[in-house]
């Protein structure tokens, strides 16, 4: 069984786990840090170690608090996969903790 955490929090540094269950434990087998697309780095991950979507049971985004357009991405992306891949439905997909209300500045003339 393999889990992917995806912390997109800070949308400059993110990070995504593959963790595989071996006997009680989740372990981390591979780790990716750094300015990316979340959804690029989850298929190279997928790729580097010769698994399907299908043989992940969860996706799991870290929910906040932390920048607005950083968890909106990833928790969306992590939603997405989840509910196409019927590891969860539509009413178990969790919202994002944003800390605060967001603070969306119109854009300067």
């Amino acid at each position: 069984m393999y889990k992917i955490y995806v912390d997109t929090s800070n949308r400059i540094n993110k990070t995504i786990q593959l963790r595989k269950l071996t006997d009680i434990q989740w372990n981390t087998i591979d780790t990716v840090e750094g300015n990316f697309d979340p959804a690029v780095e989850i298929f190279k991950l997928l790729q580097k170690h010769n698994l399907k979507p299908k043989d992940i049971t969860e996706f799991v985004p870290f929910l906040g608090p932390g920048s607005f357009t950083g968890l909106k991405n990833g928790v969306t992306l992590c939603n997405i996969l989840n509910w196409a891949l019927g590891n969860k439905s539509a009413d178990q997909l969790p919202m994002p903790n944003y800390g605060s209300e967001p603070n969306i500045q119109p854009p300067s003339k």
